[in-house]
């Protein structure tokens, strides 16, 4: 008769005792894992966040918004950088269409921004409830100011 010694899945070191795993599947386990989660990263993320005090229109476009100069319209007023640059009654039911407040902000931010034409972007933030009138009054001083390529921020269905 013959013995047969079984031979576990764990090599045993001949000096003691000691248990040495099997490497090869959990490089392949960890090779998965990255794979999974290289997949569901996400580069783009949220470039412009929107304000609290704001409730912005649904829309179903998928285009996302690159980051530029922002304006905040508010019910109470125009706000840039979180300051409040105008009150809406101030200017509101003023035959002059053009917002001086906003005017004077728009024009030292085109000093910073210099002679770059790709950069005379705007984005608006609007509230949904927010007049018309007030927001075509914020367009028309933000194309006298030489920013004419407006988006208004929405929020995708």
């Amino acid at each position: 008769m013959a013995l047969f010694k079984k031979k576990s899945l764990a090599s045993v070191d001949h000096f003691g005792d000691t248990f040495k795993p099997q490497m090869t599947s959990l490089i392949d386990i960890l090779t998965l894992l990255l794979v999974f989660l290289i997949q569901s990263f996400s580069a783009e993320g949220n470039l412009v966040t929107p304000s609290t005090d704001l409730t912005l229109p649904m829309s179903s476009s998928k285009k996302p918004p690159k980051p530029s100069l922002m304006l905040e319209l508010t019910h109470n007023g125009v706000v840039a950088d979180g300051k409040q640059l105008t009150a809406n009654e101030s200017f509101a039911r003023d035959p002059d269409f053009l917002v001086k407040n906003v005017y004077g902000w728009l024009m030292a931010q085109k000093v910073k921004i210099g002679k770059a034409e790709t950069q005379r972007q705007i984005i608006l933030q609007c509230d949904r409830d927010l007049e018309f009138n007030i927001v075509k009054r914020i367009m028309f001083t933000c194309s006298k100011a030489g920013f004419t390529d407006f988006s208004v921020l929405v929020i995708e269905e």
